[in-house]
């Protein structure tokens, strides 16, 4: 299966990806909409909701650019790395946010509801360890890119 160049699945998966990420911007514009018509109340779920959703587009704008890179047969490049710090840092922000989320459900909601407590604690050391491996990967292709530019040298 072909990864790189124009018809490889980083092709495929980088439409995707604008497709998830111009539909979660839609999404977030028409969230009070969509609730008003479900008659659903919001509330404080809104300032949980729009950060969390904010971050997770970051990181999925991120990766469109990885898959560009894909897509120009260039993926060891310092943009790549930076790109994966990024990722890094929002899912840092969005561990930062989850735990604020717990604390709210905790101590001011007065949840009882220990499967979705559960499930928080899950998502906050998913997003701890996801931030550590985006860690591991910059670094990784800072290298991989230092190692390219040399050789390119040498040759």
């Amino acid at each position: 299966m072909k990864i790189l160049g124009e018809n490889g699945i980083g092709k495929f998966l980088k439409v995707f990806l604008q497709i998830c990420f111009w539909g979660g911007i839609v999404l977030l514009i028409a969230l009070p909409l969509i609730a008003q018509i479900a008659k659903v109340h919001l509330n404080a779920s809104i300032y949980v909701i729009y950060p969390n959703g904010i971050v997770l587009l970051v990181i999925v704008k991120q990766f469109i650019g990885q898959f560009d890179s894909l897509e120009n047969k260039n993926p060891f490049c310092i943009e790549n790395s930076k790109r994966l710090k990024n990722c890094c840092i929002a899912s840092l922000v969005e561990t930062v946010l989850l735990i604020i989320d717990l604390l709210y459900m905790i101590f001011l909601a007065k949840s009882d509801d220990i499967f979705v407590l559960l499930v928080m604690i899950f998502m906050i050391i998913l997003f701890i360890g996801v931030s550590i491996a985006f860690y591991i990967l910059s670094e990784l292709i800072k290298q991989a890119t230092e190692y390219k530019n040399e050789n390119d040298l040498t040759i």
